[in-house]
């Protein structure tokens, strides 16, 4: 599946279970969960034409972050 700039995405659940799991694993209960992975959406900001990667802006925040093509899915 192509992104494209402007596509609303969200990670594939099983990458968002994943990371849950291992932020409990590393700090346990501390602070407790930042973000719900599973819900998280955001906009597609660039796709790279070279690489497997795509650069989301997630609406709760203001910095990009890069991800491979295959964790994400469109909604």
């Amino acid at each position: 599946m192509a992104h494209a700039r402007g596509d609303r995405v969200r990670l594939m659940p099983t990458v968002a279970q994943r990371l849950i799991k291992d932020k409990q694993t590393m700090h346990g209960n501390r602070g407790g969960l930042k973000c719900d992975w599973r819900e998280r959406r955001g906009v597609v900001i660039s796709v790279s034409r070279f690489t497997d990667t795509v650069t989301v802006l997630w609406d709760d925040r203001t910095s990009f972050d890069q991800w491979p093509v295959r964790a994400l899915q469109k909604v």
